[in-house]
């Protein structure tokens, strides 16, 4: 039986999930399995985490982090939601991006759903009433990889460097990596959170909007539903 040997570039695929997911994240597991199995190169993927999670996704999302580091020596790690809708592709071109020094933390294109309408889920730095906030971009470059202030965890390849420099700040023993805190009177979410760590720590955050990752809801929200909801803006 001939062995594959797992490529240089690995990576473990996580994920948090209430006892369900998606059948959309479902399928788009398989066929990345699939895909990497039989795309004529070493295999990438060394292993999928999961766990379960309650409405407190930091504490979930951190128990699989420090697995992670623990119990793998794959160099990258990829946080997907679980009602997340992907090509198997899309991992490939997030991974060639990346790079540990200069792009160590890259995301997908990712969109959310606000007042009936979608919007990327990519942020950058502003400052409010003399306070350093983040806010919504409200359009982005086309097919490209551009740095951001934060992004959502939603699709998001990080690499084991970024982690272990985050741990080694000890931001918060209960909540090393993910944490939702706030900022003057506003909630920042743990996703949100984990990339201000980051930018204290000087390692930057990239966004690849040539992978362009589907958000299921009532239906899935893509870049089409982005753009034809704003064609009239």
């Amino acid at each position: 039986m001939k062995i594959k040997v797992r490529d240089p570039k690995s990576v473990v695929l996580a994920y948090i999930h209430p006892g369900q997911v998606s059948s959309y994240f479902a399928e788009s597991m398989i066929a990345s399995l699939f895909y990497d199995q039989h795309a004529g190169r070493p295999p990438r993927i060394a292993n999928i985490y999961q766990e379960w999670s309650s409405a407190n996704v930091s504490a979930s999302r951190n128990i699989v982090t420090q697995r992670f580091l623990d119990k793998n020596d794959a160099d990258w790690l990829l946080w997907i939601d679980s009602d997340m809708q992907w090509s198997p592709f899309d991992i490939d071109v997030l991974l060639d991006a990346a790079d540990p020094k200069t792009m160590p933390v890259v995301g997908g294109l990712c969109f959310g759903m606000s007042m009936g309408k979608p919007f990327p889920t990519i942020y950058h730095f502003a400052e409010i009433d003399g306070q350093l906030t983040t806010i919504r971009m409200p359009d982005y470059p086309k097919d490209s990889v551009f740095q951001v202030a934060a992004t959502g965890a939603a699709f998001l390849l990080i690499h084991r460097s970024a982690l272990k420099a985050m741990a080694e700040r000890n931001f918060n023993e209960a909540f090393p990596f993910f944490q939702e805190t706030q900022n003057g009177d506003k909630p920042v979410g743990e996703d949100l959170t984990f990339c201000l760590r980051l930018a204290s720590l000087g390692i930057p955050v990239h966004v690849h909007s040539g992978v362009k990752i589907g958000h299921h809801k009532t239906y899935v929200i893509t870049e089409e539903s982005f753009l034809a909801a704003h064609k009239e803006d």
